[in-house]
């Protein structure tokens, strides 16, 4: 039997069988699979990539609220309110002096003056540092000190003692402001605080100690009467 396809001679078209060729049958069903293959990921891409916004859109608004919001950064952050030093002038405090090693009675007066307060000296008979050098102050040097409180000064060596001065006849508001810079504290006004100083507990020149507490008469002197003619 023989081949109708084997060219053997040529034929004429009227000779030619009709239909295609194993190999033209081959290419067409090749071209077939490729392409149905294609469509089939086009159609996938076109699924994927329509699902994931669709999926994006059907997010609950609660999901959305439940999401934390971002941190502010840093530059955002309002500034901390600056405290103010222990230097600081406003605010009715000042720093308090180091005074240590100076003598008790310099620094004690400084302090008065500098920031309108009162002076507790207190004395380290135990100490062996120079005899009336200041060894510590309450508050401590660069604390603040706040006006109407006090502060106390330790000093070394045994409670200082000195004569009584003399304030008989000045003004009662000279002879206080004199006795509290000496050391001495004012106990009572036995008849007020106007006029001049007629009288003191503690004579003159009498030893006194650190702190001690001293009477003041004060009043207006009576005037000699006339002699009598």
């Amino acid at each position: 039997m023989t081949d109708p396809w084997q060219e053997t001679a040529p034929m004429t078209s009227s000779q030619r069988p009709r239909g295609f060729s194993p190999g033209t049958i081959a290419l067409l069903a090749t071209a077939t699979v490729m392409l149905a293959v294609a469509g089939l990921a086009i159609g996938w891409y076109v699924a994927g990539t329509g699902a994931e916004p669709q999926a994006q859109a059907s997010a609950s608004p609660s999901a959305a609220a439940a999401s934390p919001s971002p941190s502010p950064s840093p530059s955002e952050l309002p500034s901390p309110t600056p405290e103010p030093s222990p230097s600081a002038t406003g605010g009715g405090f000042q720093a308090m002096p180091d005074v240590l090693t100076r003598p008790f009675r310099e620094a004690r007066l400084e302090i008065m003056a500098k920031f309108g307060v009162s002076v507790k000296v207190e004395f380290d008979q135990a100490s062996t540092a120079s005899a009336e050098s200041v060894l510590s102050t309450v508050p401590a040097a660069g604390q603040p000190v706040l006006r109407g409180t006090s502060v106390t000064i330790v000093v070394a060596g045994p409670r200082v003692r000195f004569p009584m001065p003399d304030v008989v006849g000045q003004s009662c508001s000279a002879a206080q402001k004199k006795l509290v810079e000496q050391g001495l504290r004012i106990g009572r006004y036995l008849n007020g605080r106007s006029g001049t100083v007629l009288a003191v507990s503690v004579p003159k020149d009498q030893e006194v100690g650190w702190n001690d507490a001293v009477d003041l008469t004060c009043g207006v002197a009576e005037s000699p009467s006339p002699a009598a003619g």
